[in-house]
């Protein structure tokens, strides 16, 4: 069962769920909580940190060991076999391709990791393989460049892999790239024209076979560390496309994070697909999407509802804004 087209197996039906690399997913938790509590389920939450904010706003939790660690499957198997829990939604781009990678591991032992396939996820995550592939199928999306002339500056820098937030830098001169990047070529980074369109970010529900459910669009007005802290949702058909043509072109599956440049000049252009939840998915989920309610619906066989089309409210805005959670001296340690 390596491919997720095969569809969830029936075993998990019944079964708690856990999200991992909690950290402070806080809105994300108790959305999945209030949509599995419908189900008499629990939700669970684990992290490598004691002190991350959305173990103590989940039904329980536990600490985990790092990916990384090699005894990290064997280890959150015991952890979920004791609780009951039978679903795992990842939450964080390191942590992907570990659970696609040892899916028949969690498989055998009656555990669902909900991620897309291996391949898809690689891919992805791969900036320049994510280039290549949106060329290869005609997906729209900007050029790669290598700057050789005045007129290819300003251009926008974005290291192979790593996080948008940290690796990706507007470059006004060859002289300023050179002292960031060092002489070219550059074979790691990719370097594309400037573009100053609106910045938008499609959350989209995949089916089990790769198809699109459903999805909306949201502007990114503004932007910090990386994440929309004001955001509102939008109606662009061609942003609608851009999910259209990726569909059957990777193997996607759950939530879908998709990030793209638009204007009435330029049109649409992908930036990049993030194969799991967005940090600022809430918004979607609160327009209408329903992520939470229908993956549930999803695990416990109940197809027609993960199906149905939800009515989407456009023009809905979100504010992201901090808050403070205190923990009791016995709460400091898990």
């Amino acid at each position: 069962m390596n491919d997720p087209s095969a569809g969830p197996p029936a075993f998990i039906r019944g079964g708690h769920w856990l999200i991992t690399s909690a950290s402070a997913k806080v809105d994300l938790a108790q959305r999945m909580g209030d949509a599995l509590h419908a189900h008499n389920l629990r939700l669970f939450a684990t992290d490598s940190s004691p002190l991350a904010a959305a173990l103590h706003l989940c039904d329980d939790s536990f600490t985990s060991l790092p990916s990384d660690h090699p005894d990290a499957v064997t280890r959150l198997i015991e952890d979920c076999h004791s609780r009951g829990i039978r679903v795992i939604l990842p939450t964080r781009d390191g942590e992907l391709l570990f659970f696609a990678h040892h899916r028949d591991e969690f498989i055998a032992a009656g555990i669902w990791p909900l991620v897309s396939h291996a391949d898809s996820i690689a891919c992805c995550l791969d900036k320049l393989d994510s280039q290549s592939h949106f060329e290869k199928h005609g997906i729209p999306a900007l050029p790669r460049i290598e700057p050789t002339t005045p007129s290819d500056y300003p251009c926008f820098v974005r290291a192979r892999h790593g996080s948008a937030s940290r690796s990706a830098v507007r470059i006004d001169n060859p002289d300023q790239l050179q002292a960031r990047f060092g002489n070219g070529p550059w074979p790691n980074l990719l370097i594309q024209p400037l573009c100053e369109d609106p910045e938008y970010t499609i959350d989209a529900l995949f089916d089990l076979d790769g198809s699109p459910v459903q999805w909306i669009a949201r502007e990114r007005i503004q932007v910090r560390a990386g994440e929309s802290v004001i955001s509102r949702t939008v109606s662009i058909p061609a942003l609608d496309k851009l999910v259209t043509n990726v569909a059957g072109t990777l193997q996607l599956l759950g939530p879908i994070t998709l990030q793209a440049f638009h204007s009435d000049t330029g049109g649409a252009n992908l930036i990049e697909i993030n194969p799991r939840i967005g940090g600022a998915a809430a918004l979607g989920i609160e327009a209408g999407l329903a992520t939470p309610e229908r993956l549930v619906a999803l695990t416990q066989g109940e197809l027609e509802n993960f199906w149905q089309p939800r009515p989407l409210q456009i023009g809905l805005t979100m504010l992201r804004y901090s808050q403070d959670l205190f923990l009791q001296p016995e709460q400091n340690a898990l």
